[in-house]
């Protein structure tokens, strides 16, 4: 897709209306290493509406899975960079404060230990669920998906070994996402 607006079909809402590229991973997850990364580059046409609406959410998702995932030469090169210029800016001290907000004790762990449980905030959750839509979209599968048919978890529960092995695994990079999906019958 150009990078000019056109007239489409939004890949997430289905609207026909005046689309741009959505960038289905947010850009955000991406350190500057990952410049040349072909899963970064992966977009669908968005109204604007679905495509701008969640700009804030989307630095919020990079920020919690970056303190709340193990740390890898990717995380390490975004924390020092964007997060670190992000903290900086007017809105910082907020951002900061929504990280703080989701911390709870882990005395498992050792005294004065906390950590972050992603599927305990909406907002991840949300980012979550527009994430599989695009994928959805782009992998041909269920269009349009709303945001009510999309169930997200993160990994609360153990997925069967069965159903591990019959699911299409792809990822992004194998240090930025990982992700499976099955085609179900009759969707």
């Amino acid at each position: 897709m150009k990078r000019r607006t056109r007239w489409d079909r939004c890949g997430l809402c289905g609207e026909l209306r005046i689309t741009t590229r959505e960038h289905v991973v947010p850009r955000s997850l991406y350190p500057a290493s990952k410049s040349n990364s072909r899963f970064q580059r992966i977009t669908i046409a968005a109204c604007v509406t679905c495509n701008n609406g969640t700009a804030d959410d989307d630095a919020h998702f990079r920020n919690v899975v970056l303190v709340a995932g193990e740390p890898n030469e990717a995380v390490k090169e975004l924390w020092s960079g964007p997060v670190r210029r992000g903290f900086a800016q007017v809105d910082g001290h907020r951002r900061a404060r929504d990280i703080f907000d989701l911390m709870q004790p882990a005395p498992d762990v050792g005294p004065n230990r906390y950590r972050i449980f992603p599927a305990d905030d909406p907002r991840i959750l949300q980012i979550v669920r527009k994430i599989i839509r695009g994928l959805s979209r782009h992998h041909e599968l269920a269009y349009p998906l709303s945001d009510g048919q999309v169930f997200a978890d993160v990994m609360r529960q153990t997925i069967p070994e069965e159903i591990l092995a019959a699911m299409e695994h792809k990822e992004a990079e194998p240090d930025v996402l990982q992700y499976g999906y099955l085609r179900l019958a009759g969707c």
